[in-house]
């Protein structure tokens, strides 16, 4: 084998499902514990010290590292779903806070992308970390759907924090609150000083999926390119809700190779009537190779009920493939250290 792939830690399709299953809740689901979801969210958020989660039934979470995150050149903690910080260079940057607890009816989507069911509640199977989220200097958001912007995040977030966000979502995030508010439309960019350089933020097509009337009537979100610039440059590309496209080819063209690719995968709508609505193992192990990424971290998988494919299936492809990257796939909550 050519390249090395590391998957951390290794998780089958049967343990994922077995998972899964663990986690979820009964189905009765009481509106007192719907009530104090919100605040405890906030306690956490808020919370000097992180507090111990004791949950029997879930996945054992890898312990966070303990490192300063410029001992490796930068850290990332994924939080389930689109959620993840990016620390690099003095900034913490948040992607698509989804922050609400576990349940059955963690959002509703408008229409299910697998089943067309309407006004659909989708579960989420896992708790967000235990560990606070801590300080904040950016959010960045791809687009303005429920399971990419959550109430809770609407609700605990602080609402002075630097948000980049599509063109789309400003008017959902100034009624939420928010009022540092920076809208790129695709190629559009915004700078961000850090300790020691600049961070640039380029604003690319992300087009959820390969209908292109769905895809007009989804709305147009972003995926991101992150570029630390300065005595240790850096660069990271964030998906986005979106599939492999001519667009996708394109950002790989301009910027490849890439150091640190985040993809939205899950499969979902791969068994819906409309197809798919984020990537595949398939169509994501293309992307990197035409990418030439170094180091590839999976997001958007497991955690809800509307992910339709293991995260397993992208690093099985990546092995037969012989993706020449490094691919780790951290539990929800565990540091990953960012090595160039």
């Amino acid at each position: 084998m050519s390249g090395r792939v590391e998957a951390r830690p290794p998780r089958t399709t049967a343990e994922i499902v077995r998972a899964e299953r663990a986690t979820r809740l009964p189905r009765r689901w009481s509106a007192r514990g719907r009530s104090i979801a919100a605040p405890l969210v906030a306690l956490l958020l808020t919370s000097c010290a992180p507090a111990t989660r004791v949950e029997p039934s879930a996945p054992p979470a890898a312990a966070p590292s303990t490192a300063p995150a410029e001992a490796s050149g930068g850290r990332l903690q994924w939080r389930g779903g689109p959620t993840a910080i990016l620390e690099r260079d003095g900034l913490r940057l948040l992607t698509d806070p989804v922050l609400g607890p576990r349940g059955p009816a963690a959002f509703v989507l408008p229409r299910h992308p697998s089943t067309g069911v309407e006004n659909a509640p989708v579960a989420r199977y896992t708790d967000p970390p235990a560990e606070p989220i801590g300080r904040l200097d950016l959010i960045l958001l791809s687009h303005n759907h429920a399971d990419h912007f959550d109430a809770v995040a609407r609700q605990v977030l602080p609402k002075d924090i630097v948000f980049v966000l599509p063109p789309d979502a400003v008017e959902a995030a100034r009624a939420a609150g928010f009022t540092r508010l920076t809208p790129l439309d695709w190629d559009g960019e915004t700078v961000i000083p850090t300790r020691s350089g600049r961070l640039r933020i380029l604003a690319v097509p992300a087009n959820h999926t390969h209908d292109a009337a769905l895809d007009a009537t989804l709305g147009k979100g972003n995926g991101y390119v992150l570029r630390w610039e300065g005595a240790a440059p850096y660069s990271v590309y964030w998906t986005g809700d979106s599939v492999f496209t001519d667009r996708m080819r394109a950002v790989a063209a301009r910027f490849a190779p890439i150091d640190l690719w985040l993809p939205h995968l899950g499969a979902v709508g791969v068994d819906g009537a409309r197809g798919l609505r984020t990537m595949d193992a398939e169509e994501a192990v293309a992307a990197a190779a035409l990418l030439r990424a170094r180091h590839v971290i999976p997001i958007h998988h497991t955690t809800f009920g509307h992910y339709r494919e293991p995260v397993t299936a992208f690093v099985q492809r990546a092995a037969a493939q012989r993706l020449p990257a490094r691919i780790d796939v951290p539990t929800d909550g565990a540091w990953v250290p960012l090595p160039r």
